[in-house]
């Protein structure tokens, strides 16, 4: 990066912690005058989601094999996410974005700061973790040592 940030990207999902982050970032994309994105993160595939299915899957899990399926989760997901993001953000007069993402979330994020031209990342220091965050680590933890760019963390 070259100086001040010229886009801030916003990680959300439906947290509180994206929405203290979406709150902040509102509040800085003003100051500076630049826009702000809203980036949700989802997997790739159900495979990604729910793993390979088992002998017994689940069948709530197992209807979203079906290409269709899975999108409409990642639409109504996103969905959900940006809303929740928007409402902590409240009026704002910076310029929102909203950009849907794919792949482990952390991994995505970095790769779409990547393709920004001198991007700053606003993330929520805890989101919706699951099991598998526990064990590989947060999100923002891994936003914040392996992006090429600068991260703030907002708790």
């Amino acid at each position: 990066m070259t100086g001040a940030p010229r886009m801030l990207l916003v990680p959300v999902d439906g947290s509180k912690g994206a929405g203290r982050a979406a709150q902040l970032a509102a509040t800085l994309a003003e100051g500076l005058n630049i826009p702000l994105r809203l980036v949700f993160a989802f997997p790739r595939d159900p495979v990604e989601m729910f793993g390979i299915p088992t002998e017994t899957p689940r069948p709530e899990e197992l209807k979203y094999f079906s290409p269709e399926a899975f999108g409409q989760l990642r639409d109504r997901s996103a969905e959900k996410a940006f809303k929740a993001a928007r409402e902590a953000m409240g009026e704002t007069a910076a310029e929102v974005e909203q950009e849907v993402v794919s792949g482990d979330a952390a991994e995505a994020i970095i790769r779409h700061a990547e393709a920004v031209s001198d991007p700053m990342i606003v993330i929520g220091s805890r989101g919706l973790s699951s099991f598998k965050e526990l064990l590989l680590g947060s999100v923002s933890q891994r936003v914040l040592h392996h992006a090429h760019c600068p991260v703030t963390v907002v708790r």
